[in-house]
């Protein structure tokens, strides 16, 4: 079964007035996950357990290049 794991959170993104581009972003996750199945039906976390253990991958987001420039 293949489990969707949904995390609540927000997106930071730091913007450098002078450069005119963004310098950098981080995603901070919320407490609350909800878990479902392809179908959009809920299911139980401990589906996604491996060993006793919650299966977790890092929230990497991609920073800007140094060459990502806002034109007008």
């Amino acid at each position: 079964m293949l489990v969707n794991k949904i995390t609540e959170g927000f997106v930071i993104q730091v913007f450098d007035t002078e450069l005119k581009r963004f310098v950098s972003q981080e995603f901070v996750a919320g407490d609350r996950c909800q878990y479902e199945d392809k179908d959009g039906v809920p299911v139980c976390s401990e589906a996604m357990e491996v060993d006793g253990k919650a299966a977790a991958l890092p929230f990497d987001t991609v920073q800007p290049k140094t060459s990502d420039k806002i034109e007008p």
